[in-house]
């Protein structure tokens, strides 16, 4: 039996110290929160400062490639529910979950009542691990996973309980998730989300694709909007990311349409990320 607080189901281990550390190191990065926030909360994921620019419109991109109508969807690491909230109105879920371990209003789970009373939906919340959700085998038509999937430490088990939670014929989607050029070894960063003791890593685009394959998902890649923003408006980490090739597309709205068919292309765009640092959103099918 499992407490319900705040209507959000506990499903977290107490006595699992690396996730209770990192919970701490988002309450400490977040400060205060105030109802102040309300109206930043209703715009998510409009926000005119990073990430925020970059993964609005990776986010609603999906509801062109995929079709979630009708279906129960499980939002792995959906954090404040903005995402939740999507899915279930422009996307027409039949039934939402959201899933995360922070609930703090504004910071996680309990943010959903701000949308609750905004939009009058409704979903349930869990407060659970991602690599362990408490759903049962095959209940979901789609997973899907907003900028999360980074914040794990085993990737192959994050990618085996989407497999479990899904019915054949199911989707796994993720957007926004950071890809290393497989020519950087290091995969934890220094940064201020690390120091505070938040998981957080950067991953290869084989280290996503091999494990998806392995399990039996058919692999689609979707080609990131924020690419061309990007290649339009190159920030620091963005540009360092490129290879030359890339950075040379870039410079002319013709080089831009060229590199994101590159890009989508099976064989090229897999090598172009295999070279790079670039977002990654890809679609994953459970075979029927």
């Amino acid at each position: 039996v499992f407490p319900i607080r705040a209507g959000i189901g506990a499903f977290l281990d107490p006595a699992d110290e690396v996730l209770q550390r990192e919970i701490a190191g988002w309450h400490t990065l977040a400060g205060e929160l105030g109802e102040g926030l309300v109206p930043t909360m209703t715009a998510l994921p409009y926000y005119p400062h990073e990430p925020w620019p970059h993964t609005a419109p990776d986010f609603f991109q999906i509801f062109e490639a995929v079709d979630l109508a009708g279906r129960r969807v499980v939002d792995l690491g959906a954090g404040r529910t903005w995402s939740t909230r999507f899915l279930l109105t422009l996307g027409r879920a039949k039934e939402a979950v959201a899933v995360d371990i922070l609930t703090r209003r504004f910071l996680g789970l309990e943010t959903a009542e701000v949308f609750f009373r905004e939009d009058g939906i409704f979903f349930e919340r869990l407060r659970a691990d991602l690599h362990r959700t408490p759903l049962p085998d095959g209940w979901a038509g789609a997973v899907f996973s907003a900028a999360s999937l980074h914040h794990s430490s085993d990737l192959p088990a994050v990618i085996a309980e989407a497999w479990r939670l899904l019915e054949p014929g199911g989707v796994f989607v993720f957007v926004s998730e950071p890809s290393k050029k497989e020519s950087i070894e290091e995969s934890r960063p220094d940064n201020e989300e690390t120091r505070h003791g938040i998981n957080e890593h950067v991953y290869a685009y084989r280290e996503y694709v091999v494990p998806l394959r392995r399990r039996g998902f058919r692999v689609r890649r979707l080609v990131p909007r924020s690419i061309t923003y990007r290649m339009l408006y190159p920030d620091e980490a963005f540009e360092s990311g490129r290879t030359p090739f890339l950075r040379r597309l870039g410079r002319t709205a013709r080089g831009r349409s060229l590199a994101r068919l590159l890009l989508g292309a099976p064989i090229v765009g897999a090598s172009l990320y295999r070279g790079s640092s670039l977002p990654l959103s890809l679609v994953a099918t459970k075979p029927a």
